[in-house]
């Protein structure tokens, strides 16, 4: 893989987590918080020290995200988290961070809907202090962060994130419900549920990207995306060079500019050991000449 990339400019690398850095693995129905194999890590190591702009762009809560930041040692960076909602950035161990953008919303009418319909799910909203405030709990082993049982109305008036599940209904069928809202919503169906992340209108990956592009003066021409399912295809619309997971579906594979191994084959690093590439000093070429004896 070549990427074209100017090394006097800035440069920004959108990394999704899951299926794309790190996968998951579950043991008695309850799923591991995440792993990412050593090649992969090395290779995030080698674009930082490369002095590339990393920000991990998840549809993880908050609390997720940054589990992940301090499990695997990212600090000192950007996370966009619960689809673009929540914008953090770590501090240089993980262990603390900082939020930079928070972009909420009012769930009460999604939830509201979702209820009259299917009376039977699971909901919560990502709390202000970034754990979920719980109205029925999902099932065991499928969330992580802290849990705050009794989510109350003021929580839900002004969220960043609705979770719903369902053993009876798919993600689709959970989306139609309240797609006439204008929410920005991403189902899917995973560990047998039905499954609706509810974000604020409008907001996407791409979204807080472009706000981080522009506060670190980056090119639009030096930006990179990396990711593996449908709610990556915004950022992959946004960046110059985006790149597909091998594994991915063929519509999220079409609508990348490349398309790199799959997450078995640790594809990410070749996109990452290309960034790096792109930015390398260009050897120059100095030629040599053997003198010529002076004639006698």
């Amino acid at each position: 893989m070549r990427l074209s990339l100017d090394p006097s400019a800035p440069v920004l690398l959108a990394l999704d987590i899951d299926d794309t850095c790190s996968y998951q693995e579950t043991v008695d129905g309850v799923r591991t918080l995440g792993v990412v194999a050593p090649p992969v890590q090395e290779a995030i190591e080698r674009v930082r020290a490369a002095g590339v702009h990393v920000v991990f762009a998840t549809g993880r809560q908050t609390d997720s995200a940054l589990s992940m930041a301090r499990q695997q040692g990212w600090g000192d960076l950007d996370m966009l988290c619960s689809q673009g909602a929540v914008t953090v950035h770590t501090s240089s161990d993980a262990s603390d961070f900082e939020v930079t953008a928070r972009r909420t919303f009012d769930a009460r009418p999604a939830l509201a809907a979702l209820l009259a319909r299917f009376p039977d799910i699971s909901y919560s909203v990502e709390h202000a202090d970034t754990g979920h405030a719980v109205g029925v709990a999902h099932p065991h082993g499928t969330v992580f962060g802290r849990m705050i049982a009794g989510m109350t109305d003021e929580d839900a008036a002004a969220t960043t994130a609705l979770m719903v599940s369902s053993t009876s209904a798919r993600g689709r069928e959970l989306h139609e419900v309240i797609e006439h809202l204008g929410l920005s919503c991403h189902p899917f169906t995973d560990l047998g549920s039905g499954w609706v992340d509810v974000s604020p209108p409008g907001v996407t990956k791409a979204s807080g990207l472009e706000e981080l592009r522009l506060r670190y003066g980056v090119p639009r021409a030096n930006t990179v995306a990396v990711g593996d399912a449908a709610n990556d295809l915004p950022m992959f619309a946004w960046a110059a060079h985006s790149v597909a997971m091998g594994q991915a579906s063929r519509a999220v594979r079409d609508e990348a500019t490349h398309v790199t191994g799959t997450l078995a084959d640790d594809g990410v690093v070749a996109v990452l050991d290309a960034v790096v590439e792109a930015l390398a000093p260009t050897p120059t070429f100095t030629p040599t000449f053997t003198p010529t004896p002076a004639p006698r």
